[in-house]
């Protein structure tokens, strides 16, 4: 158990990290990571909130979070928006589960139906609002200080693995009002981190698209062929 907490600790920080700090630069890189990610941590609080038992307990619940974030790796690699769509969602119900967690509120049923709800809330706000740069800058940041101070305090022994049927989010909620701010605090960071940093280093499509509309939408004229003087 010692070896194992480690081991995620060291990946939630090394992975928080990059998230964190670069998730807009390189998130195109990050896709298939974060689905795989979101898929598979949700998926697991969701089967142990609904129907009991210990988090990640048994080989079915195993089975099935992994069978999702497959799924979401996928479906994140090969569509960018949906990738955004996904990270939303994902953040939105660790930040339900966390705000339940914080209240002291037991109920793994209400947990999910709350992080279910902030979670559609913040996936409707992604997709009529269409702001994916500022969406992106915010939801890495904020899911990679959750994932960084979770693996601090694993390492630390201040939560246990078992606490992570909370969530990421809920895991440091329920132990103080400290931990959330620092929470708070790495996420501002990252977000401020993730806006100053030079925009030529970044692997986006967004823009390129956005040529490739204008050029679709404003073809470049065609050039006035040079009339030639049979005279001469």
């Amino acid at each position: 158990m010692f070896f194992q907490t480690v081991f995620v600790a060291l990946i939630q920080i090394l992975f928080g990290l990059v998230v964190c700090f670069a998730g807009f630069r390189l998130f195109v890189v990050l896709l298939p990571l974060l689905g795989l990610f979101a898929g598979f941590l949700v998926t697991a609080q969701a089967i142990q909130q609904l129907f009991g038992g210990g988090f990640l307990a048994t080989v079915g619940s195993w089975v099935f979070a992994v069978v999702v974030g497959v799924i979401f790796a996928v479906v994140a690699y090969f569509f960018y928006y949906a990738a955004v769509v996904i990270l939303a969602g994902a953040v939105g119900y660790e930040i339900g589960v966390g705000l339940i967690a914080g209240l002291g509120i037991n109920s793994g049923f209400l947990q999910f139906i709350i992080g279910l709800l902030v979670a559609a809330g913040l996936v409707a706000a992604v997709i009529f609002l269409n702001l994916p740069k500022v969406f992106i800058v915010a939801l890495t940041a904020i899911a990679g200080a959750s994932m960084i101070l979770t693996g601090i305090l694993l390492g630390l022994g201040r939560v246990s693995l078992a606490a992570l049927d909370l969530g990421v989010i809920g895991a440091f909620v329920r132990s103080s009002v400290f931990w959330t701010l620092v929470f708070l605090a790495i996420a501002a960071v990252g977000i401020v981190v993730q806006l100053i940093l030079p925009t030529d280093y970044k692997l986006e499509p967004y823009e390129q698209d956005m040529v490739y509309e204008r050029s679709a939408a404003h073809p470049a004229p065609l050039s006035t062929p040079t009339r030639i003087n049979p005279a001469m």
